[in-house]
């Protein structure tokens, strides 16, 4: 039920108006009595060994802490963000309470009592009402507002510890009992303890150079039990000619370090000092509050990308919105503007990002294409030919030139880099297209295309030297024996029926030329 409800409380605190809406589901709850009993809670006081478990990183800690309490012993608990409510549990000897029971009734007890608290803290730990909403997230860390709450809700006081390090003059309210409203001399009190769960070293690392507090833990007092299977008492010291020796512990094994011994001349007592030990642990602790630091991590940084990519659309949608707006000169500017930017910006790149550059670009492309439809594809097509031939229209000769220079060297530039296998699939590709750019064409337009070549062909042999064209001869003889020796028996045979094809047909061509010519010479001499 609890957990329903602190479920119903959470999403309260993610709306704009989430303090009215915490305080109305406040209000509701407290109307179900049976619901809200008190709690019978019998802290216990001693450490047992067989049921809690000692929390060595605490135990560090604790030694920086008021005299008082270093006697006491850390309990292990889950440092899952409900740390304070899991030691709360850990003390509580009769009934079986949950985290989420604990944090719906200190949020009822801050709403409850709103002014109390905010006049008590709010000059010290920040506003009540940004507490509420914390305390509303399940697993979110609690502060001193959780623990002065639980005191009322418990009917228990509770004495702050809080570790010497980095102290402050603002952090003495940390070392504190919080005394509930029904206090007397016959109440209980409970220590909790704000530590770390990682090392001082470790946590001034992560937190750049600055250490506070992340886990709570409850202090219990030691047994007597406990002491004699741990040997935690006072340092023996022999009357024997031996060195004194100090229990301690190493890398979690029981170590005995030596303390030296100075010789006392007439009865003088020579001061020494003992070195502390620092206890290390090699293996690296891996906590339910780090797996979810880790998951809250990818949580933010997937939607810092789906925030990013948001931004995207819009940003394309009002570009689309504006262009669409914009007069054909006003786009006919920006798309000049566009090009001087752009030629302005790659004028200043370096070879390898230049490179970058189109790779990047051709990726983009391949993946927006990978994603249209057939019609989508021949529609881009289409308006691709269309600006290419309105582009080409506008060109004077030398541009048509220079624009072909360009693309002979940008091809010539991107085939040496390619290897054979490359080459060879790029040549299959470009046949494929090439074939079914054929097979679409009308037998007019096949004349056409022919008639086109033949043209082209015939300037581009005009232009040309006596040496260029052997040398093109050449080279053509070359390919053609390659293509020949690459050829299977099979399509041997077929290419030269095409070929005895293409000469019967050149020999009636000229046999109908001849025949017109005849035709056309009688009709002359009969004139």
């Amino acid at each position: 039920m609890f957990e329903t409800l602190l479920t119903l409380l959470g999403k309260a605190s993610m709306t704009s108006n989430y303090y009215d809406q915490i305080m109305t589901i406040c209000q509701q709850i407290q109307t179900l009595e049976w619901l809200l009993t008190p709690i019978q809670f019998t802290p216990i006081t001693h450490f047992d060994p067989k049921v809690h478990t000692v929390d060595q990183k605490a135990n560090l800690y604790l030694q920086q802490a008021s005299l008082d309490v270093q006697n006491m012993i850390p309990i292990e608990v889950a440092a899952d963000g409900n740390c304070l409510y899991n030691s709360i549990i850990r003390l509580n000897g009769n009934t079986a309470s949950t985290p989420s029971e604990l944090r719906v009734r200190s949020l009822i007890e801050l709403v409850k009592n709103e002014n109390f608290y905010h006049n008590r803290f709010a000059h010290i730990v920040g506003l009540v009402n940004e507490a509420i909403k914390n305390i509303a997230s399940n697993f979110s860390f609690s502060e001193l507002y959780e623990i002065a709450a639980l005191s009322n809700v418990l009917k228990c006081n509770i004495q702050s510890v809080y570790p010497t390090i980095d102290y402050r003059s603002d952090l003495n309210i940390t070392n504190n009992t919080f005394e509930h409203a029904q206090c007397s001399i016959a109440s209980k009190t409970i220590c909790l303890f704000w530590t770390h769960t990682e090392s001082e070293i470790e946590a001034r690392r992560s937190n750049a150079g600055n250490w506070s507090p992340n886990h709570f833990v409850p202090l219990l007092l030691p047994s007597d039990n406990y002491h004699s299977q741990n040997h935690l008492g006072q340092p023996k010291i022999s009357g024997s000619g031996s060195t004194p020796t100090k229990a301690t512990t190493k890398n979690n094994t029981l170590t005995q370090v030596r303390i030296p011994e100075f010789n006392a001349d007439h009865n003088e007592i020579q001061p020494f000092q003992v070195p502390s030990t620092v206890i290390t642990t090699t293996n690296e602790i891996t906590t339910p509050r780090t797996k979810r630091r880790l998951q809250l991590a990818e949580a933010c940084a997937s939607v810092e990308s789906t925030i990013v990519e948001h931004k995207r659309m819009q940003a394309r949608e009002r570009m689309a919105a504006k262009r669409a707006a914009a007069t054909p000169e006003e786009a006919e500017r920006q798309r000049i503007l566009a090009r001087e930017r752009s030629a302005t910006r790659r004028a200043a790149l370096t070879p390898q990002q230049a490179e970058r550059e189109r790779t990047l670009a051709r990726e983009r492309s391949a993946t927006r294409r990978a994603v249209l439809t057939p019609e989508e594809v021949i529609q881009q097509r289409t308006g691709a030919r269309e600006r290419s031939a309105a582009r080409r229209a506008v060109l004077t000769p030398d541009e048509v030139e220079q624009q072909r220079t360009l693309a002979r060297e940008r091809s010539a530039t991107r085939r040496a880099v390619l290897t054979s296998e490359e080459i060879e699939q790029q040549r299959l590709t470009i046949r494929g297209i090439n074939a079914t750019r054929r097979a679409a064409l009308t037998p007019k337009e096949v004349a056409q295309q022919r008639t086109f070549a033949a043209a082209r062909s015939m300037a581009k042999r005009a232009t040309v030297s006596p040496v260029e064209a052997e040398e093109q001869q050449v080279l053509a003889r070359n390919r053609s024996a390659a293509r020949r020796t690459a050829y299977t028996p099979e399509e041997a045979k077929q290419q030269q029926e095409l070929a005895l094809k293409r000469i019967r047909l050149q020999k009636n061509d000229k046999n109908k030329k001849i025949v017109t010519k005849r035709i056309l010479c009688k009709s002359v001499d009969v004139e």
